[in-house]
């Protein structure tokens, strides 16, 4: 495939996510949903997903793939959606691989619409950077997401300017990821519980948050070791 069609195809998948996220965003409600919105409307989320259990899961991963794409707020409410929908294994799983998706979506979209002009007019000022990323791009990926130092909707097309292998920044992000995603899911796990009867503060939603409250610090003490390891071998 040529870069032009392939940018052809970039601006068309690019236009088509804004139209659908755009249609989505007329049909919500004037407050954008939140923990609370998902709960007051558990029993009709529940009913939907049992009429048509397929349509209603591709759907949901369709929704978040573009909502990751296009840097959207609303995916974490998605995430608590996925734990009280699909509960805490499938909810893990689809919000990971939707996740990787969309930000691999818009990894691509910055490969293929403006790396060819960065790198003509950069190209020898970024030259280490390539040759730095070439040798440490996934272990500094696995870092910044772990420690969102840089925004994810920066971060990703920012990847793409770069030489990493598309299926490296897949894999990376995958298990960078994971860890964030599994606790949002297992809080919205929580919601379904409670809305039962059930204890809110389980063990499993302590330790979830638990997790989302560590992996910031767990993230910047690896970064500052792989800077402090990069100045020492450069």
């Amino acid at each position: 495939m040529s870069p032009t069609v392939r940018r052809v195809a970039a601006l068309a998948l690019l236009a088509a996510a804004v139209a659908v996220v755009l249609t989505v965003c007329l049909m919500m409600p004037e407050q954008w949903p939140d923990a609370a919105w998902l709960q007051a409307r558990r029993q009709q989320l529940a009913a939907a997903q049992a009429a048509q259990p397929l349509l209603f899961g591709l759907g949901f991963f369709g929704l978040f793939v573009m909502l990751s794409a296009l840097a959207l707020p609303g995916c974490s409410v998605l995430a608590l959606g996925a734990g009280l929908c699909f509960g805490w294994a499938a909810g893990t799983v689809i919000v990971v691989l939707a996740s990787t998706v969309g930000a691999t979506l818009s990894f691509l979209a910055a490969r293929y619409l403006f790396r060819d002009a960065v790198q003509r007019r950069w190209g020898e000022r970024l030259a280490p950077l390539q040759a730095r990323m070439s040798r440490d791009g996934a272990l500094l990926l696995f870092s910044l997401r772990l420690a969102p130092v840089i925004p994810y909707p920066v971060l990703n097309p920012l990847m793409g300017l770069t030489n990493m292998r598309t299926r490296t920044f897949m894999a990376v992000s995958s298990v960078g990821m994971a860890a964030g995603s599994a606790a949002y899911v297992q809080a919205g796990t929580d919601l379904a519980r409670w809305a039962q009867g059930g204890d809110l503060w389980s063990p499993a939603l302590l330790a979830a948050l638990a997790a989302l409250a560590l992996l910031p610090w767990l993230g910047r003490w690896w970064w500052r070791r792989l800077m402090r390891v990069q100045a020492t071998h450069p």
